[in-house]
Formats: C-alpha cells, structure tokens, sequence
C-alpha cells in the first residue's frame, strides 16, 4: 500500500508497538504532543542528531531497507559511544513520498527497532512528512555519562598512545566489493550493511581513564584531524599497524589500490579512536579488540603517518565531506 493512501496517522499508529525496551528513564512515550524522561541524578545528558538522505548516504542499489534503518540507528548510536555514554531515548522523522510502499518504511523501521531493541533504547516520538524528492531520515538520540566524566574530542596530551577498535576501513570494503560486483567479500559488506556501534567498549575506555575520543564516521584522518585540532597536539600514527580485514587486502589488490587508504579516507566504520595515557597500554590490549597505532606529541595541530616504505606523509582531514567541491 502507498504511504498517500495510508495516511500519516494510520501509519504511525502501525509502528507504533515494541517502542519501548527500557521503562527506568521513561514517563511518557508515544501518543502524547511530547514525550517526558527522565534525568538519572548525577548524569550529564547526552544528545545528537543524525541525517541519511536516500541517493547521498544510502542506495537500496547496496542494501536493503532493513540495512537502511539498522545503520541509520547504529550512527546515532554511535555518537554516544564516542563519549563513553549509555544510550536512552530517540525520536524519529521520517519525509517520504507519498507514492512510497509502506512496506519499505515498515522495514526501515524494523531495522531501527531491533538495535533499539538490542541496546535497549526506547523510541519515544517523532514525525513523518511528505516530500517529492527522495526520503530523508532523522534521529536525534538522547544518551547520559556519569557527570563531569563525558570523554571529548580535546582531551588529548602529549605522551598519548592512540588506539582503535576492531578493524578499520571494514565499511569501505564492503562497499567497494557491492560496487564492483565482487564475490567474496561476506564479513566486510555485512560491516557496510548492518555495522555495529562500540557502546560498551566506549564505556570500558571511558572508565579506564581515555583522554579523548571520536568516533569514525567519516575516516580515520578525518576523526584524527579533530581530535589533534580539538586538543591542539600533533598526531603521529604507524599505518602498518592499522588494523585492516584480509578482505580489505584482497580488495585493494584486486583494484590496484593502497589497502590503508580504506582505513584513513573510507569512513562509516563506526569505529572508536581515541588516545590514552602510555601507562594503560597494557591495560587495554588486554582489553581485546583494540590495537595501538600511534602517538601524541607537542606541535601544531597536524597529523602525521609513517608509510611501509618509512615516509612521513601528511594526512588531512581528507574523509567524507557534504559540502566538498
């Protein structure tokens, strides 16, 4: 059925049900002209927003409309892993065109709901308009962090290890294996499709006492360059120690490219990287999924890698850019 021909009131009210997976912060959720939580005492509030533009961030080309909402949740998700933050509440808006199946939008909204689900976040309002060009999605997440303890873009100093989660450049894999109609590439196109945000490892670095942290949205030189900006340092990374997936090296030599460049310019890993004091090193190695790349020093607010070859190449904040020409 066309969403014109549901009708906006009809179909919020069938995505209504399994909103609510955590009632200990909520008052009030779907139904009323606002929703009403509530504040944990002692708990800063977190909040972000994120935006996928169907054609810009997303192409049913390369997923599904399950994947589309999945990965639309896991980037909100996300910002409040980069904080060490525990996610709570979101609201949703949703701009269609009313020719659009309502089938489509129950599956985008299937796959919000199961991360909501799955993290135990309660979607708790929103709006759905219409519009004559492709859809627009938003969704705005409200996250906490014990006071005072939220962990930023500029805590970074000099001495610093930095480090990472998991693999990088794993979504620029993916994608790439999809565009070029590639076989062989199943762990790095689920890592486009259905990523997973680093909530708990966020929140276990946040209490081992990181010194700040981002998460890769848009490529790790990109996120790097912010945080060396932010906390007004240089940054110095081994791009041999980057961790890349086997997929990510069979894709690079399949298309003649650098595999690193994946990792550095690709984005949309929904990594962590962040920098900590030399004294945890151990600490969180044994953490498990996490490998240290690199270093802070003082120096303008730059940073810089160590190529195979043993070169110091520049790397600027050369990640996914909207306003780029």
């Amino acid at each position: 059925m066309e969403l014109k021909t549901l009708g906006e009131f009809n179909f919020i009210q069938s995505i209504e049900s399994g909103t609510i997976y955590d009632t200990s912060t909520l008052v009030c959720g779907i139904g009323d002209d606002c929703a009403i939580y509530k504040a944990t005492k002692a708990y800063d509030q977190l909040v972000s927003t994120d935006t996928m533009v169907e054609g810009v961030h997303f192409s049913f080309h390369y997923m599904s409309p399950y994947d589309v909402g999945y990965r639309l949740m896991t980037a909100n998700l996300s910002d409040i892993a980069a904080m060490g933050g525990l996610p709570r509440q979101v609201v949703l808006s949703v701009a269609a065109p009313g020719h659009i199946d309502t089938q489509i939008l129950n599956e985008i909204y299937k796959g919000i709901k199961d991360q909501c689900q799955k993290y135990r976040v309660n979607l708790i309002g929103g709006d759905t308009v219409s519009i004559d060009g492709p859809m627009v999605w938003t969704i705005t997440i409200i996250g906490e962090v014990p006071s005072g303890k939220a962990v930023l873009r500029s805590g970074a100093k000099p001495g610093d290890v930095v480090g990472v989660t998991n693999y990088i450049g794993y979504a620029a894999t993916g994608l790439g294996a999809l565009s070029y109609n590639f076989n062989g590439y199943p762990m790095t196109i689920i890592g486009h499709q259905r990523p997973e945000p680093q909530i708990e490892l966020g929140q276990l670095l946040r209490e081992l006492g990181v010194h700040s942290m981002n998460d890769i949205s848009d490529g790790l030189s990109s996120e790097l360059n912010e945080i060396a900006k932010a906390s007004q340092v240089s940054i110095v990374i081994d791009e041999s120690l980057i961790p890349l997936h086997e997929e990510t090296y069979k894709l690079a030599e399949a298309l003649h490219t650098n595999p690193v460049d994946y990792a550095l310019l690709g984005g949309e890993d929904f990594q962590l990287v962040f920098t900590a004091p030399k004294e945890l090193s151990r600490e969180l190695e044994e953490l498990g999924a996490i490998t240290l790349i690199g270093e802070v020093i003082e120096g303008n607010p730059i940073v810089q890698s160590v190529t195979k070859d043993k070169d110091i190449r520049l790397l600027e904040a050369k990640g996914y850019n909207h306003f780029h020409e």
